[in-house]
């Protein structure tokens, strides 16, 4: 059977001129802004609030280089992984899909069609699942092989990868490169930093803020960490109610507190762009600096780590050999007759619209509008 792998990513801006219909890509995902009153009236919000927020935008991009680097590191990524897959014995046909930007989801796909594919493997690049990320990308999956004539591939989605222990250690090297750059006789707080999200997602049944909790504990076992460390959520804006602490009001509480290192660690991003390069390399290390910490340092993005390559890796090759495809949310191994259900009988999980459960993607409300006010 000729497998294939895509590999999805959020996409970005490569140039000033690719900012404002990246925005508009962002803005009119139903899966991010629920908005009511069908296509019409999501696509009209999307290109006023895009032409809207383009300028600053830009403006923000250039501050760091122009674009985002996320794109191009994405297809080293893929490579690297391609090349370890083919080290493991797996050939696969593979393709790079970006939710907001070229080459998108669909051009993958028709791409991955003319090689006569007959199965399907997919990987979203982000390590926990929210219906507004992962959820997005894999919806965005189903409706790309239905307008291809491909709905009857068979699809192996994988969910969430943030307990595999290759991009756990990983994420702890990159920890352990940061805080040896602190000076010596300063102990500093750990500051582990996630996108935020509406909390009305979370009481829809989003998974991602209990993933996050399980990834800081997780990687506080690894580095046997004995100093302060705390959990906040960056990129909160709007008036709805997001996960908290937002992390700059988290860098004010330290310094306010007399905290002088502080180690910022992102754990939701497996490269660098516009929300570690400028949000919390100039942004957040301003607030820090205003808030008295002397000390500010960040972890570095995964990139290539070899252990987070294998990480991929493992989770492929496991979809490869996999006769049951795990629950979104508790990740444990169902049968099919689990699928044929709407809710995971040991969790309750309501099933994403990816997998044939539209009613469950959090429903419309004026407040997630909030999500659209930063990219």
């Amino acid at each position: 059977m000729k497998t294939a792998l895509l590999v999805i990513n959020f996409g970005g801006p490569q140039r000033a001129e690719e900012v404002e219909p990246f925005l508009f890509e962002l803005f009119r995902d139903h899966d991010v802004i629920p908005l009511p009153g069908g296509p019409w009236i999501q696509d009209a919000f999307a290109r006023r609030l895009s032409r809207k927020r383009a300028p600053q935008t830009i403006a923000q991009y250039a501050r760091i280089g122009g674009g985002s680097p996320l794109v191009p590191m994405t297809f080293l990524q893929v490579e690297a992984l391609e090349a370890r897959l083919v080290e493991k014995g797996h050939a696969l046909e593979v393709a790079v899909g970006m939710r907001y930007t070229g080459p998108t989801i669909r051009e993958a796909l028709a791409q991955l069609k003319s090689r006569g594919i007959e199965r399907l493997i997919c990987l979203a690049l982000y390590p926990h699942f929210s219906f507004a990320t992962t959820g997005s990308s894999y919806n965005a999956v189903a409706q790309a092989l239905a307008e291809l004539d491909m709905a009857g591939l068979p699809v192996s989605f994988i969910p969430a990868w943030h307990h595999d222990p290759g991009y756990l250690n990983a994420q702890a090297d990159r920890v352990r490169e940061a805080l040896e750059k602190v000076p010596e006789g300063l102990t500093p707080h750990v500051l582990f930093t996630a996108h935020g999200l509406p909390v009305s997602f979370i009481e829809r049944g989003d998974p991602y803020q209990a993933q996050i909790q399980n990834t800081v504990r997780d990687l506080v076992r690894k580095l046997d960490w004995q100093g302060p460390y705390s959990l906040a959520y960056q990129s909160r804006v709007g008036p709805a109610r997001w996960l908290s602490p937002a992390t700059d009001e988290e860098l004010e509480r330290l310094g306010h507190t007399g905290t002088q290192s502080v180690v910022v660690v992102p754990v939701s991003f497996v490269g660098d762009h516009i929300e570690t390069l400028y949000e919390l390399d100039i942004d957040y290390r301003g607030v820090a600096e205003r808030a008295g910490i002397a000390h500010y340092l960040r972890a570095g993005a995964l990139d290539v780590h070899p252990e987070f390559i294998g990480a991929l890796a493992t989770q492929v090759e496991q979809a490869i050999a996999a006769r049951t495809r795990p629950c979104v949310r508790c990740l444990l191994p169902k049968d099919e007759a689990y699928h044929a259900q709407s809710r995971c009988p040991d969790c309750q999980f309501k099933k994403p619209a990816y997998l044939g459960w539209r009613h469950v993607t959090p429903a419309a409300a004026p407040e997630n509008a909030a999500i659209a006010e930063k990219p």
